[in-house]
């Protein structure tokens, strides 16, 4: 129960945000305009692909919710399976992009200036790893559990999730740090 709670709760904060980051004005903008320079999808359906990927996630924000209330704990399989494929494609997009040495801001969360790199391909690939884990979980787990246990798993997912989205500051954190002369 707990791991796909703390799984489920961590998705649900990365997929939010990132709606949240690109619904309207210019962060949506921001998120078409991010299509082009990386040549995935022809200027004719940016503003449509774009408008799906939104869709998407805010569809895969609201099953893992819904699921982890334990009425409907079917529907956190698919929710968790849904965001792994989506994952999944944006890994693929990012590194098709970084492998033909375009590096413009990806505006994963919203209006973005860090360009894309490996933080993201890293970010990305533990977000999959924590959704391919919340699916195995959510099929072997009860949906059946005590709230102190609940509140604990949720608040770790919530963390974990606030590291996930400001992953890219946290890595530009680290790269200012000398390395440690060794003797």
């Amino acid at each position: 129960m707990y791991l796909s709670t703390a799984c489920a709760a961590l998705l649900t904060l990365v997929f939010g945000i990132s709606v949240a980051g690109k619904y309207g004005g210019e962060g949506f903008r921001s998120f078409v305009a991010s299509a082009g320079p990386l040549r995935m999808v022809p200027r004719t359906w940016r503003a449509i692909v774009a408008r799906m990927v939104v869709a998407v996630e805010f569809v895969i924000a609201a099953a893992l919710i819904t699921g982890s209330a334990g009425r409907w704990w079917s529907v956190l399989f698919p929710a968790f399976v849904g965001a792994a494929s989506l994952l999944a494609a944006f890994t693929a997009a990012i590194m098709l992009s970084l492998s033909r040495g375009e590096r413009a801001p990806c505006h994963c969360f919203g209006k973005s200036a860090a360009p894309l790199g490996v933080p993201q391909v890293v970010r990305n690939l533990l977000v999959l790893g924590i959704a391919l884990s919340g699916s195995v979980a959510s099929l072997v787990e009860s949906p059946q559990g005590n709230l102190p246990g609940t509140a604990v798993a949720i608040c770790a997912g919530l963390v974990g999730g606030l590291v996930a989205v400001r992953f890219d500051d946290i890595v530009e954190l680290f790269r200012g740090v000398p390395e440690l002369v060794k003797e």
